[in-house]
């Protein structure tokens, strides 16, 4: 490998981390063309379908496009299978929500 090559390779990694990083999470356009997360959404669906209120189903999608903009590096990591990518993603999720109880109680405390 060249040296050129090499830092065009850098260069794309560096570009793909500060999408990541910066893209409003709540926005989840970007994330349609992403397969792991289609994957996801698709594993999702019998749960979020089943739900009564547009709100509730638009929430756990939400939920979930916040969590995967978190933690994509994590939730792809040795998920090759669905349930291994569904057990990934529900574990960031359970993660993001315990973060969320301990700021309340922080803030409840105050």
């Amino acid at each position: 490998m060249t040296v050129r090559m090499v830092q065009i390779f850098l260069t794309h990694c560096l570009f793909i981390v500060i999408m990541y990083r910066y893209i409003d999470s709540a926005d989840d356009s970007l994330l349609n063309n992403d397969s792991t997360y289609q994957r996801i959404k698709k594993q999702l669906n019998p749960i979020s379908s089943n739900l009564k209120s547009d709100e509730d189903k638009q929430s756990v999608l939400k939920m979930t496009a916040n969590c995967y903009h978190k933690f994509h590096g994590s939730i792809k990591t040795n998920s090759v299978s669905d349930t291994e990518l569904l057990l990934s993603t529900i574990m960031s999720l359970l993660l993001e929500q315990n973060k969320e109880i301990e700021r309340l109680s922080s803030i409840k405390h105050l």
